[in-house]
């Protein structure tokens, strides 16, 4: 058990899932990096495996990570551009306000490089089955937003009610210190307690080497009302508090593939020269025969035979079979996370066609989507609230402390679409007058004054309206 194992109190069901997680994460890298290593740790092999001593050849490993690949093909469609994220008012008349709320809310998850740190996260989710976000908020100090992996923290629901957390144990080291002895590292260990409607945070510091007992211990009242911290899992089924992690489904077709590659490349070793085949000689002959291209073979028959030498050349008729077998393989990974081939992609005609190819792994990553979007909105609406009571940014404005609005996400997944058919589509929109256009400026151009542009179209309308008048009036006919 590690330092931070044995700060987090784990249970030895929970060092056995974290056991789990370990081998999963190593598995999706793929090759095993430090066989001495693998050797005391196991669940650091990866997708290598041990070998037999008793071999006169060593066979062949060729190990091609397809998990590692798909995994972040995944990840890169979910959050590789980031969502539209809409603040839609109650009353028409805080449309403006909730666009500005809006704007600086955007600045503060760009600030801590958000979206960019949630796609790292959601990937770690999908490989070690969850993570936490948390939030830092302090008086009259920016907001800090963190993610943290599965070894990092432990968590207990109330129960009442398993969706709900009562309480969060998190332990980090101070990272000056990560590569000093172990009787000089500092680490901290923080507990997020919801107690009815308070929540309180207790910071303990541990160092010298002694892991049992703190040297200092803080508790301190948030002032919030809900933990400022939230559990995120991979796929967990109805009741389930742990999450599942996406390799598992992957392990066997994958394990099948590199098993029937390294076979196929030993064949091809074993196949790839013929053999000499002498029958009848003396053994000394025999050893003294040099293989060399067009070497003498003096050979010493025995007794009354006589000594013969031939070559048996190889023929490799697997080729097709295993060919199909590594296809089958590799598409069934494939296909367990509803993604398109590149092979199915090249026939594709249209942008329409392409999305509809894509439509299973929209549908997966949306349901994915139905845990990440509520989890991401309470991350706002408590920036929002700690903004409004602890002052983090002095250009906060407080008349967005009592605004009332639902907030809207619009997905944007990396597929091409006929973009100029969506725009003759808009125009058709617009000038049949169910379409604004200001939504026309906002989705089909980078302006990001929306307004101005208007004001510029309406001089611009009127201008040429005013032209348009002047031609038309006839002059004045000027008789004496």
């Amino acid at each position: 058990m590690n330092i931070k194992q044995q700060l987090l109190k784990l249970t030895d069901s929970q060092l056995k899932e974290r056991k789990q997680a370990k081998n999963d994460y190593f598995y999706y890298k793929g090759k095993c990096q430090d066989e001495q290593r693998a050797i005391s740790d196991p669940d650091t092999i990866g997708q290598s495996w041990t070998v037999s001593d008793n071999l006169d050849y060593v066979p062949a490993q060729d190990i091609r990570n397809k998990v590692g690949p798909l995994l972040r093909k995944q990840a890169r469609f979910m959050f590789s551009v980031p969502p539209d994220i809409l603040f839609k008012p109650y009353d028409a008349k805080d449309k403006d306000e909730c666009e500005a709320l809006r704007q600086f809310v955007d600045k503060i998850l760009t600030d801590n490089g958000f979206w960019s740190d949630t796609l790292k996260a959601f990937l770690d989710c999908t490989v070690r089955r969850r993570v936490l976000l948390r939030i830092e908020a302090n008086p009259e100090q920016p907001i800090n937003i963190f993610y943290n992996s599965i070894n990092d923290f432990t968590y207990r629901t109330t129960s009442s009610n398993y969706k709900k957390l009562q309480e969060i144990i998190l332990v980090v080291q101070e990272p000056d210190t990560a590569d000093l002895e172990q009787d000089k590292q500092v680490w901290y260990r923080h507990t997020y307690t919801l107690q009815k409607i308070t929540c309180t945070h207790k910071i303990e510091i541990f160092t010298g080497g002694n892991f049992d007992k703190p040297i200092s211990t803080e508790t301190i009242d948030t002032k919030l009302d809900k933990l400022p911290a939230w559990v995120i899992l991979n796929d967990a089924m109805l009741g389930e508090i742990h999450g599942q992690s996406d390799v598992t489904g992957l392990r066997d077709a994958q394990n099948s593939y590199n098993r029937k590659v390294s076979d196929y490349a030993d064949a091809l070793r074993f196949n790839m020269f013929g053999e000499r085949v002498i029958i009848d000689a003396d053994e000394d002959s025999v050893n003294n025969c040099k293989v060399a291209p067009g070497a003498i073979i003096p050979l010493k028959s025995i007794d009354e035979h006589t000594a013969d030498a031939k070559r048996l050349e190889s023929s490799f008729t697997s080729a097709e079979p295993a060919e199909k077998f590594l296809d089958r393989a590799e598409k069934d990974m494939y296909e367990m996370l509803d993604m398109p081939r590149q092979e199915e992609l090249k026939k594709v005609p249209s942008a329409k066609a392409l999305k509809y190819l894509y439509n299973d792994l929209i549908a997966r990553c949306n349901e994915k989507w139905n845990t990440w979007e509520p989890v991401i909105k309470e991350l706002i609406r408590l920036i929002i609230e700690c903004c409004s009571k602890f002052n983090c940014y002095r250009e906060w404005d407080h008349k967005w402390d009592d605004l009332q609005f639902n907030i809207v996400f619009n997905h944007n997944y990396p597929i091409p679409e006929d973009i100029d058919d969506k725009k003759d589509l808009a125009m058709q929109e617009v000038q049949n007058n169910v379409r604004s256009h200001k939504s026309y400026i906002k989705d089909f151009s980078n302006i990001e004054d929306v307004d101005g542009e208007m004001d510029e179209i309406i001089k611009d309308i009127a201008n040429i309206t005013a032209a348009e008048n002047e031609q038309m009036v006839p002059a004045d006919n000027n008789t004496e």
